[in-house]
């Protein structure tokens, strides 16, 4: 009988799915392979507790604006002072001879926006107030979702992406603004979406995910939030410390299962890409 060949060129009289013991010889099981430690998967859940605090106290933001817990102006100064400490955070991380032309730079830019931020904030005021509350809610809910989702977490992944993850929160915020009382409301939630969103990521960057900012963001919003409501509170502790200790835990526990294949029906890939220049 004529051997079998892995070809499919030619007509062969064997079955369609017939293999023999050479089939799977090129097969390979976790190329470069690497475990990863508790520590490791500790710090990348800090990424993600991180930003889920930064969003849960943007929420609160909008119910205090919301309801009128705190007076507005408050809550627009003290955002803007931990911007402005943020900011020279930043740029004191990048002093060299062109650090005042930056500086000068960025203070236009400041200017351009609060002149353009207080004449359109009317329009984003009623841009969707015909819409129904419950359905603002479930697209932020939806939006912030998708924001969390497309994030940069420091993962070289196909999924990350900024600018969706940025429209996303950018958008929700908008839909927040239409249910506030006034053009002002609606200008200072935007403007602190901004600084959450656009802003701060810059921060989270110089000062490498910092363990400190996620447990002083973490103590803000659950002070906070025990003020609206002790049981979302409780819930909410219990959702991070689920995250930040017991994923990381199980993480490390099931990596050994993990299995990827590989062999010569996968797609080709350009060793050398990473060099590739583009123009």
């Amino acid at each position: 009988m004529v051997p079998w060949e892995k070809v499919l060129y030619k007509h062969q009289n064997y079955p369609d799915n017939y293999t023999d013991g050479t089939f799977l010889r090129d097969l390979k099981k976790n190329i470069d392979y690497k475990e990863v430690s508790y520590f490791e998967a500790f710090i990348g859940a800090n990424l993600l507790v991180q930003e889920i605090c930064m969003v849960m106290g943007f929420v609160l933001v909008y119910i205090y604006l919301y309801n009128e817990w705190l007076p507005p102006n408050l809550i627009f100064n003290t955002f803007n002072c931990l911007t402005l400490i943020g900011f020279l955070l930043h740029k004191f991380s990048y002093i060299n001879s062109a650090f005042f032309d930056m500086i000068s730079h960025d203070l236009r830019t400041l200017l351009i926006y609060i002149v353009f931020g207080h004449l359109f904030s009317p329009v984003l005021y009623t841009l969707t107030d015909t819409i129904s509350t419950d359905t603002i809610y479930t697209m932020t809910s939806f939006m912030l979702l998708i924001h969390m989702i497309f994030f940069d977490y420091g993962v070289n992944a196909t999924i990350v992406s900024n600018s969706l993850s940025l429209s996303a929160a950018i958008f929700a915020s908008i839909c927040l603004a239409s249910r506030l009382s006034s053009a002002h409301h609606a200008f200072i939630l935007i403007t602190i979406a901004i600084e959450c969103f656009v802003l701060f990521p810059h921060l989270q960057v110089d000062t490498g995910f910092s363990l400190l900012i996620t447990l002083a963001l973490a103590l803000c919003d659950l002070y906070f939030l025990n003020l609206i409501c002790v049981f979302a509170t409780v819930i909410f502790l219990i959702s991070l410390l689920f995250i930040i200790f017991i994923c990381p835990l199980l993480f490390v526990k099931y990596q050994k299962y993990k299995e990827n294949i590989y062999g010569p029906w996968d797609e080709a890939v350009v060793e050398d890409a990473d060099k590739t220049i583009y123009f």
